[in-house]
């Protein structure tokens, strides 16, 4: 089970990384999409949407990516037995390049140019989930 969690880990890190490549018309294409999706169903449910809907999802899905990215690494790090002194500054250590390396990418990519700010909201999300876990796992 141990490397299933790597496996995941991994793989997400990939799909950021391949979303993170991604001009900035079929980036903002998915996004807009999703805001839409959105939209939707707030007017269904009445809700009175205000402001850019789309910027917030895109920043959204990325503290949820790296959040999710944060609870992968505490559970490979937990699967192999690593102890929570030890693991705590790798598995930070890994989110935080992971999402340096995203807006890098992301200088590269066509229309897209990276942020320090969204390098900080990446991070966060992994560092909120991180926290989250180890706050769980203190009150069992």
């Amino acid at each position: 089970m141990r490397y299933f969690w790597l496996l995941l880990a991994v793989v997400l890190v990939l799909l950021i990384f391949v979303n993170s490549s991604l001009p900035a018309a079929a980036s903002s294409k998915l996004s807009g999409f999703a805001a839409q999706l959105v939209l939707e169903l707030s007017r269904l449910l009445d809700i009175a949407m205000k402001g850019n809907v789309e910027h917030t999802i895109r920043k959204l899905a990325h503290f949820l990516e790296f959040a999710c990215l944060g609870l992968l690494w505490c559970k490979v790090f937990a699967s192999f037995h690593v102890s929570n002194r030890t693991s705590n500054g790798y598995i930070l250590l890994f989110c935080l390049l992971a999402a340096v390396v995203d807006e890098y990418i992301q200088l590269s990519s066509p229309g897209r140019d990276g942020k320090v700010m969204d390098v900080l909201l990446d991070f966060s999300g992994a560092l909120c989930a991180w926290l989250w876990y180890r706050i769980v796992q203190w009150c069992e």
